[in-house]
């Protein structure tokens, strides 16, 4: 009897014994659940989150994308825009230089025609200019005439008179040398325009009419020799005959184009 008390005494302490190691088991495990779960719901937050930064990232680039298309688009039509003026002002130009070689063959074929006389068309810093063979220089502080310039623009003044719609500026130039006191003219510029009047004068005298010319003095303003040496100095004093035609229909064009 009492080894069957002493066996129930060890069966129920050892049931007892088992029984604590269980719950305190499961407590760790409950709170290792509790924990995972907790971790869990902050992860799914987490996530949650970042699903809603890359849902606005999204936005964000296709609103950039459509902003950036957008502005490809309008940059793609200035481009249109200016490769059709800029072939529209190349055309302009092609007409402009047309029309310029048309005036200028004009004036090369009214002076060509009287090569034999001694007038030739020369073309000097995009300007073209009516040459004598016996050049239209002068002596220091004169505004005198040659007999061989007078014959020159005796043949100038047939010319412009069988070319009415041809015009011609008379350009007067001095070297730089000041002129003494009490000379005819007072500076260089009285005396180079003094030379552009002999010019006028004689053309006027040979029945060009006044519509048709007129005159500049430039003094020593645009040499075209060395005033440091004699020669380039008699180079200086000098007239040019600048011809010019018709322009209205360059004026036409340019208006045109405005």
């Amino acid at each position: 009897m009492r080894l069957v008390v002493r066996l129930l005494v060890i069966c129920f302490a050892i049931s007892s014994l088992n029984s604590c190691v269980s719950k305190k088991k499961y407590d760790e495990l409950t709170a290792a659940k509790e924990a995972t779960d907790q971790a869990l719901a902050q992860t799914q937050e987490q996530v949650k989150s970042l699903q809603g930064d890359v849902e606005s990232l999204k936005s964000d680039m296709e609103s950039q994308k459509s902003n950036y298309e957008s502005q490809i688009a309008s940059i793609n039509d200035d481009l249109k825009a200016k490769d059709s003026k800029i072939s529209q002002v190349e055309g302009e130009l092609n007409t402009t230089k047309g029309e310029l070689q048309r005036i200028k063959d004009e004036i090369n074929g009214v002076f060509n025609a009287y090569t034999e006389s001694g007038l030739s068309l020369e073309e000097r810093d995009g300007n073209l200019y009516v040459v004598t063979s016996d050049p239209m220089n002068y002596r220091s502080g004169s505004a005198r005439l040659t007999s061989a310039q007078r014959k020159a623009i005796d043949e100038m003044a047939i010319t412009l008179k069988n070319n009415p719609n041809v015009k011609i500026l008379i350009e007067g130039h001095t070297d730089d040398k000041k002129l003494v006191q009490g000379a005819s003219y007072a500076d260089n510029w009285e005396l180079s325009t003094a030379r552009a009047m002999a010019v006028i004068r004689r053309l006027a005298k040979q029945g060009v009419p006044s519509s048709q010319m007129a005159c500049v003095g430039r003094a020593d303003t645009m040499p075209v020799g060395d005033n440091e040496t004699s020669e380039g100095r008699s180079q200086n004093r000098r007239t040019m005959a600048k011809p010019d035609a018709d322009l209205s229909k360059l004026k036409g064009i340019a208006e045109g184009n405005n």
